[in-house]
């Protein structure tokens, strides 16, 4: 007869070493599974989550495996494209993650109004994998249907051998979750890495099913790599008690986080449009070694995440700014500045642009990078589109007179701004739409051959829905075009809704 093993998922991960010694519950007392590595990455991008699991079995005797995942919506489930864990660990490696300290050591060493008792969401052959999702809206009805499941696919149980099961998916129902995946793969004695599933899922908070691998027992690692629109910080081991099993030799650690573009996540996960375009994405990755005793699920408010890189920080000597580990980028440098200038003039926020050595004065925030390059969809007589290459720095251009009607806030606002010039950074949205960039060190024939183009800095009404901007591009010596122009934000976009030439030349 066939060896069936049953195993509560373990959605666990170690990223490049082997799995702990752990104990799963088999329906044969003659069959051992041995797990040299147990991977997972997630991906979260405020309101939908990407969990990619993977792993590596090797069993005394052919088996089958039954995976059990809870997840709390209707999820999408496929084969991951490509090969995630591989590009993720490129990305670990290539972005200097490093694993602060041991934050949190111990001593001693390392629902449904549905009347149909269980709903089929999916049912299907995934390559290796033979995948069932449901939704479970009565737990006795679920107690029969998984007896019937187990017979169809000709695994020989009883009531008995599935309390483990009835009471963890009980507790996951009191808790509001009613999505379950049954995911059914063939593991031999030859070492088999099963091809990693991905599950997509709506949730607004990093959902990752801990509790499950309490039926698993022993110990060893749980290493989730997160790619998530920010940085899990300190605020971490307020409740970590609360979720890990902090015996004797347990510990957790968080890494620094580093800042991704979209052309980095790709690698992971293909689909381009899961972050938005000007999406702030970090990498980062959190490790528990203990014993699988979990009290909770590990879930993290996506509004607890900051939206800049998480460092280790000591203090240098009194009153000198801190030191980080690693340094920033400046990707990194600009998204603490985004975050932190805005507020230079609220004394709690005073300290700690002092201590990131933020130089607030000459900052340009993101909205006008948004705006500069809403400039350049075309549209403007003159005007570049498609790949534009502006001056290093604004033009210090004030509005006079009544040519142009526009509110007194706004009018204010692009004067007061325009007061003196700034330094361009290349923060431009990445909207697949024009390539703007500031102008590097090449000669200045190349320049003259293409020309010179300038922008303003950018005055916005007091609700921020339109904009004022001046743009001028120098063809040659006697040959340009400079415009002012309005700007109005529809759907979260920016669109010019009017231009006054002011000089044609």
């Amino acid at each position: 007869m066939r060896n069936t093993l049953f195993i509560m998922i373990f959605v666990l991960v170690v990223v490049g070493s082997a799995g702990a010694d752990r104990g799963p519950v088999t329906w044969q007392e003659n069959v051992s599974l041995s797990q040299e590595s147990q991977k997972a990455i997630i991906l979260h991008n405020g309101t939908e989550e990407v969990l990619i699991l993977g792993t590596e079995l090797k069993a005394s005797s052919e088996i089958d495996l039954l995976e059990f995942i809870p997840l709390p919506s209707d999820p999408e489930v496929g084969l991951a494209k490509g090969d995630p864990f591989a590009a993720v660990s490129r990305l670990i490696s290539g972005k200097g993650l490093v694993f602060l300290a041991d934050e949190f050591t111990t001593k001693g060493g390392p629902g449904g109004s549905s009347t149909v008792p269980v709903e089929i969401r999916f049912s299907e052959k995934v390559g290796i994998h033979d995948v069932t999702t449901v939704k479970i809206n009565d737990i006795d009805g679920f107690s029969r249907w998984l007896e019937d499941f187990f017979r169809k696919k000709g695994i020989q149980t009883g009531r008995k051998r599935l309390s483990g099961v009835l009471d963890t998916a009980r507790d996951y129902m009191d808790r509001g979750y009613n999505y379950f995946v049954f995911d059914l793969v063939k593991v031999t004695e030859r070492t088999r890495f099963i091809e990693p599933l991905m599950y997509r899922f709506r949730t607004g908070r990093i959902y990752y099913p801990l509790k499950t691998s309490n039926l698993i027992g022993g110990k060893g690692a749980v290493e989730m790599v997160l790619v998530l629109p920010g940085s899990v910080t300190d605020d971490l081991w307020q409740g970590a008690d609360k979720v890990f099993h902090m015996g004797a030799g347990a510990a957790i650690e968080l890494s620094s986080s580093s800042k991704l573009n979209r052309a980095d996540v790709q690698a992971i996960y293909p689909d381009r449009g899961f972050f938005g375009p000007g999406s702030r994405i970090y990498l980062q990755v959190l490790r528990y070694r203990g014993q699988y005793r979990f009290k909770d699920d590990f879930i993290y408010d996506v509004g607890r995440l900051t939206p800049y890189a998480y460092r280790y920080e000591s203090d240098t000597r009194f009153g000198a700014a801190k030191e980080f580990t690693p340094a920033f980028t400046g990707e990194e440098r600009r998204d603490l500045r985004d975050f932190f200038c805005p507020k230079s003039g609220d004394p709690q926020y005073i300290f700690r642009i002092t201590d990131y050595r933020l130089d607030c004065w000459n900052f340009i925030p993101g909205e006008e990078y948004d705006v500069y390059a809403a400039l350049f969809r075309g549209g403007l007589g003159g005007i570049p589109s498609g790949r534009v290459e502006l001056e290093k720095s604004t033009t210090a251009k004030q509005l006079r007179g009544n040519r142009i009607k526009v509110d007194k806030y706004l009018a204010a606002d692009f004067n007061g701004k325009n007061k003196v010039s700034c330094t361009l950074e290349n923060a431009f949205p990445d909207d697949g739409l024009p390539t703007v960039r500031i102008r590097d060190g090449r000669s200045d024939e190349i320049a003259r051959a293409q020309g010179r183009t300038f922008v303003s800095r950018v005055g916005f009404s007091r609700d921020g829905t339109l904009a004022l901007v001046h743009v001028d591009h120098i063809a040659g010596p006697r040959s340009g075009v400079a415009y002012f122009v309005l700007l109005g934000k529809k759907g979260g976009r920016w669109e010019i809704t009017d231009s006054f030439p002011e000089a044609i030349y």
